[in-house]
C-alpha cells in the first residue's frame, strides 16, 4: 500500500512538472517573460488613452452582419493606435476595442451585451493580450483563461479593420472574417 501511495504522488509530481513544461513550450517563454510583456502592453494602452488623438468616425451597415455600425479610428501623428468598432444585431450589441503599436495589434477589448427578447440580458467582458500576433493572455470576464480555440479570430479582424482604414470597406473586414 506505502509503495502505491509513493508511485501516485511520484505520477503526480511527473505529471504537474510536464505540464508546466508544456506550458513553457506552447508560449515559448516563462512566466516572467509573459509577465513583463503583458506590462508593456498595460503601459502602452496608458500612453494610448493619456495623449490627445485626432478621431475619425464612420457609419456602416450589412445586413445579417450589423446594424448601426460604427468605426471609431484615433491616430497620433500618422499613426493609427486605436480602433473603436461597434454596433448590434437582433437582441445583442458590442464594443470592440483595438489597440496597435507600430502598425501591429497588442490588445483587444470587447464587451458583448444581450439575451433573449425576454429574460435576462448578459453581459460578457473579453480582454486579449497579443505578441507577434499571437495571444499571450486571454482574460474573461476578470478571469484569466485559456483562448478559445477560435479566439485568435480577433487577431485576423483587428488586422483586417485596420486595412479598411483605406478602402473604407468595413464590412468585408468585419462580416467575413
Amino acid at each position: 500500500m506505502n509503495n502505491i501511495l509513493r508511485l501516485s504522488f511520484l505520477v503526480l509530481l511527473l505529471t504537474f512538472h510536464l505540464s508546466d513544461i508544456s506550458a513553457q513550450e506552447k508560449t515559448g517563454k516563462p512566466t516572467s517573460a509573459i509577465a513583463a510583456d503583458i506590462s508593456a502592453i498595460r503601459a502602452q494602452f496608458q500612453k494610448t488613452n493619456s495623449v490627445p488623438l485626432k478621431m475619425e468616425k464612420f457609419n456602416y451597415e450589412a445586413e445579417g452582419c450589423v446594424e448601426d455600425g460604427i468605426v471609431t479610428y484615433f491616430t497620433n501623428g500618422k499613426s493609427i493606435v486605436k480602433i473603436i468598432e461597434s454596433g448590434s444585431i437582433g437582441d445583442g450589441s458590442w464594443i470592440n476595442e483595438y489597440y496597435y503599436q507600430s502598425g501591429k495589434v497588442i490588445f483587444c477589448y470587447e464587451v458583448i451585451v444581450g439575451g433573449p427578447a425576454i429574460g435576462n440580458v448578459t453581459r460578457t467582458e473579453r480582454r486579449y493580450y497579443v505578441k507577434n500576433d499571437r495571444i499571450i493572455q486571454y482574460i474573461e470576464d476578470k478571469k484569466i483563461m485559456k483562448p478559445e480555440p477560435g479566439a485568435t479570430v480577433i487577431i485576423r479582424i483587428a488586422n483586417e479593420i485596420l486595412k479598411a482604414y483605406t478602402t473604407k470597406d468595413f464590412a468585408s473586414a468585419l462580416c467575413n472574417p
